[in-house]
């Protein structure tokens, strides 16, 4: 019994301690496997592809190691064209793995690259009908081959997703047109998205001004969404799509022909076509703008909407005015008068303050009425219905009148007023702005610059742009003097300038080019002369500065403006194509980077008979 006992305890010492031997071992060779896998990892890091591949063909016999370097492997296979043993490990792994999509994925994609188009098309829908009614391993399937580039297979998936369960894949399958560059199918997938969800508005015109980059891009859209407005007369959605596409392409009139149907739809009492006329206004494309306004001034005279028509039209019509040269003296006479009538039948308010503001100035700067003027300024400074900012606007633009008439310090003492009460504000450093080149016209240089430098940390980039311009031009041509006289002579005209006394100020700026030959302000004094030949209509006169610039000043600051603005005279004034078309070649040659080179590109292609839109 003795001798029984203690052999039971020797069988079981020697089990335990082969148990315990078969776990060192493999402990062993699991810490030996994973080495070997770091190892192989760290090889393909480094791209010693060989070393790697060695490593790789020995793991890949171990099957639960597969997942982790299936990626790899296949790829140092075709990297190194070795089809045939990615081949043979694809069928393999294939049949053990009927539900893994990537490998799957895989086995067609190397057949695809062996030229076994047919084979490897089969066996892709073979494997989609399989799994078409599992929506996540099919959307799975469709992302691997986009992201293999396999765009075909990608579509088929979605597609047969679509016919078998009658899933729509609307965001999938745009985003896969997207990425595979088909544009014009990705447009389709949006527009079929917003039929059935139109509440997906927003989504689709973020997703299609994000995705369509280019111009030409962009233009495959106006014909579809007409279609689709034609087609679909009871979903306002592609109204609202054609109306959006218009604006982002600044069609202005094209939105307001859409607007209008919405319009009468939804019983929007204008306000929609109101905005697209105020857009229009602010692009200054004051030619439909104007249609528009008009358009609401005729039909909506019952509705809210009909005084802020109206007064638009007026500062529309006055834009016009303004910027056709020589300016029209009976235009401004007849814009006058409709300010006159809007505010005698509401009165001075909130909403007409604005309209006495521009009637004052049209008085004070093109019918010499300052009186008048000085005196509807101070009835809407004193009117305690107006706004705070229309005020300090109007003391602003007192002050110009009274620099109209040559009485500076009044000037400076209405500039320095709003400065004081609007200090953080936009308008507050535009009265501080007025108020230095008040001390630039009046030759006091050192004053300005010191009140300029201040303001190009302005967070306005207008008020900080002009400051600069204006401390950079005092400072690159005071101090090349021994004297300040050609900086003081050049202040003075500009004084002239914008006190409207044109043709003093031309006669001043011929004799400083006489008087200051050579002098670096050159430039400057042609590039102003002509601006102000263009303003009394002087086209053919215009030209001749600007020429000048570009022959004796080709590498100063007003080259690549002259150059433009001269094609764009001999096309849009003198008629002249051929000259036009020259200096928009020219721009393209020599000004790369200009400001003004995409307009030069489309007016040179018009010019040229280019087929593009010219709206």
């Amino acid at each position: 019994m003795l001798k029984t006992s203690i052999s039971q305890k020797i069988r079981l010492l020697f089990l335990f301690l082969g148990g315990l031997f078969l776990l060192t071992q493999n402990g062993w060779a699991q810490n030996k496997t994973e080495e070997k896998l770091e190892l192989a990892q760290e090889y393909y890091k480094t791209e010693e592809f060989d070393k790697a591949l060695e490593l790789y063909r020995d793991l890949v016999k171990q099957k639960e190691l597969i997942s982790q370097i299936h990626e790899n492997y296949l790829s140092i296979l075709l990297k190194k064209e070795l089809l045939k043993e990615a081949d043979k490990y694809l069928k393999k792994l294939v049949k053990s793995n009927s539900e893994n999509s990537t490998y799957q994925v895989d086995y067609c994609r190397v057949k695809l690259i062996e030229k076994d188009t047919v084979h490897a098309d089969k066996y892709f829908h073979t494997y989609v009908k399989q799994i078409v009614n599992n929506t996540t391993k099919l959307r799975y399937t469709a992302l691997y081959c986009a992201d293999l580039g396999l765009y075909d297979y990608a579509e088929y998936s979605y597609k047969e997703g679509e016919k078998i369960t009658g899933e729509m894949f609307f965001y999938e399958l745009a985003d896969l047109y997207n990425k595979s560059g088909k544009k014009d199918l990705m447009i389709d997938e949006y527009l079929k998205l917003l039929s059935v969800k139109p509440d997906q508005l927003e989504y689709v015109q973020v997703a299609l001004q994000d995705r369509l980059v280019s111009e030409e891009e962009f233009d495959l859209l106006e014909p579809k969404l007409l279609t689709k407005v034609q087609k679909n007369a009871d979903m306002t959605v592609f109204n609202e799509m054609i109306v959006w596409y218009y604006l982002q392409q600044k069609k202005f009139y094209g939105a307001f022909i859409q607007a209008r149907a919405l319009d009468k739809r939804l019983r929007l009492e204008g306000y929609k076509i109101l905005e697209i006329g105020r857009l229009a206004k602010n692009n200054q494309d004051y030619k439909n703008a104007q249609k528009i306004f008009q358009y609401l001034v005729d039909r909506y005279k019952e509705y809210a909407v009909y005084p802020v028509a109206r007064k638009f039209l007026i500062e529309t019509k006055e834009e016009i005015v303004k910027s056709t040269y020589p300016i029209d003296r009976n235009q401004i006479e007849s814009l006058v008068k409709d300010y006159q009538q809007i505010i005698k039948e509401i009165g001075l308010n909130a909403q007409t303050g604005d309209a006495m503001r521009n009637m004052a100035l049209l008085q004070a700067f093109y019918l010499n009425q300052r009186d008048s003027a000085i005196s509807e300024l101070k009835q809407i400074i004193d009117n305690r219905n107006i706004p705070k900012s229309l005020v300090s606007q109007a003391k602003l633009d007192l002050g110009d009148i009274y620099l109209l008439k040559d009485e500076p310090w009044e000037a400076s003492l209405l500039y320095s007023q709003v400065a004081k009460s609007n200090r953080e504000l936009k308008i507050g450093h535009e009265a501080k702005l007025k108020n230095a080149k008040l001390h630039y016209y009046t030759g006091d240089f050192r004053l300005a610059q010191s009140q300029l430098d201040v303001l190009k940390l302005a967070t306005s980039r207008t008020i900080s742009n002009d400051a600069m311009a204006l401390s950079l031009l005092i400072a690159d041509n005071l101090n090349l003097d021994t004297t300040s006289l050609a900086m003081e002579a050049y202040a003075k005209v500009d004084l002239l300038v914008f006190q409207g006394q044109y043709e003093n100020a031309l006669k001043s700026y011929d004799q400083m080019l006489a008087n200051f030959k050579g002098h670096r302000l050159t430039d400057e004094i042609l590039w102003a002369k002509s601006q102000l030949l263009i303003k009394l209509g002087n086209y053919e006169e215009a030209v001749e500065p600007l020429k000048e610039i570009l022959e004796f000043h080709g590498y100063d600051i007003w080259a690549d403006d002259a150059n433009y603005l001269l094609g764009v005279i001999y096309q849009d004034h003198l008629k002249n194509k051929e000259e036009a078309m020259h200096y928009f070649k020219d721009h393209l040659i020599k000004y790369k980077g200009s400001s003004y080179e995409v307009d030069a590109r489309k007016r040179f292609r018009l010019l040229r008979g280019d087929n593009i839109n010219k709206s």
